[in-house]
């Protein structure tokens, strides 16, 4: 049984969904947090109807009219929970997650113990101290687990300030033991993450202009940048689906690569050299974007299918990138359809210091 954590609001982003992934989520949800709130892009279906109906008035819908992208539909979902007086954290959740049963006050428990200011140790990293200061916590999230290959998620740290992959081994999961020590990483997917309000009011939202992709990477890089810091919790699980097939192989070590339709490749470009202008990065991290998308770029177009098309959107995307041109593509006719700001869109980049700077 999941223990309820009545002051989570959860907000789901819906676009065309399957009925059974989402009633799904939306039952597992519902034992766990308090309230729902699904922000539906303008799908074909009625969305409503895949609602269980057990679910009662916990989860109410917001339909917008046309298809604004995740980080707007994630900024209007936030901005309806923080004005509920009830809500204290807001879990960010994909329509093809699925969270264990005790992934919500996993996550929970961590943020209740910084905000209490109790000092936690956390895991050690190489060339990284143990511990950290409470109140410093921008959000912490599960461990991902793909729900087609079983694969859990690579996490990505920087201990000498060069971001690298690291896998540590999992941990026996036991439901009635104290929260498991978390890892600290560089950065969170927003699905299952967990955010205090509090946060969420300083620091703001997510960029509407991005659309989709290094939505969650850009807030979580802005957040470290104004000293914040970011863990995953390794007992508290999520069961996701990261593009739209996956693939094991070989390139540069083995690892499971997700598959995404070549639009995305566009987003992956522009909003990599968007970012790099929104946020204060250290010099590593830039030159650890740009060789991303370089082997991005040379996976997919060796690798991939429908080449000729992915190139020309990367083309384009790093062009519209370069321009500071943002909003959602039109594929057909290349125009962009702009993204109005939201609530809790940052209206600019502010003055912060280098990501990092406020590691300990």
């Amino acid at each position: 049984m999941a223990e309820r954590c009545a002051d989570v609001c959860a907000v789901v982003v819906t676009f065309n969904p399957e009925a059974e992934p989402l009633r799904a989520l939306l039952l597992a949800l519902h034992e766990q947090v308090g309230h729902i709130i699904v922000v539906d892009n303008d799908s074909r279906a009625d969305v409503a109807g895949h609602f269980p109906p057990t679910a009662g008035d916990g989860i109410e819908l917001i339909r917008n009219p046309q298809n604004l992208g995740i980080a707007a539909a994630q900024n209007l979902g936030a901005s309806r929970a923080l004005a509920r007086s009830d809500c204290r954290y807001v879990l960010l959740s994909d329509q093809d997650s699925l969270p264990s049963v005790h992934m919500v006050y996993r996550l929970r428990q961590i943020l209740e113990a910084d905000a209490e200011g109790a000092a936690r140790p956390a895991a050690g990293l190489p060339g990284r101290p143990f511990g950290y200061q409470s109140g410093s916590i921008a959000a912490v999230g599960p461990w991902s687990i793909d729900i087609r290959s079983g694969a859990r998620a690579v996490l990505v740290v920087d201990p000498k300030g060069w971001p690298v992959r690291w896998l540590p081994e999992p941990r026996p999961v036991r439901p009635r033991a104290p929260p498991q020590v978390p890892y600290e990483v560089s950065f969170l997917i927003a699905s299952g993450c967990l955010i205090p309000t509090a946060v969420l009011m300083k620091l703001g939202g997510m960029r509407g202009n991005y659309f989709i992709d290094h939505v969650d990477t850009e807030w979580c890089l802005r957040a470290r940048a104004a000293g914040y810091r970011l863990f995953i919790v390794p007992d508290a699980v999520l069961n996701h689906r990261l593009g739209d097939s996956t693939r094991r192989v070989w390139f540069f070590g083995y690892r499971h690569v997700a598959h995404h339709s070549p639009l995305r490749d566009y987003y992956m470009f522009r909003n990599t050299f968007l970012m790099l202008g929104d946020v204060h990065l250290t010099s590593p991290w830039r030159l650890h974007l740009l060789l991303r998308l370089l082997l991005f770029a040379a996976y997919f177009l060796s690798l991939g299918n429908r080449r000729l098309q992915r190139l020309r959107f990367m083309l384009l995307g790093s062009v519209h990138g370069l321009q500071r041109r943002s909003g959602r593509l039109q594929p057909e006719t290349r125009l962009l359809a702009d993204i109005g700001p939201t609530a809790l869109d940052p209206a600019c980049a502010a003055a912060l210091p280098a990501a990092g700077a406020g590691d300990a």
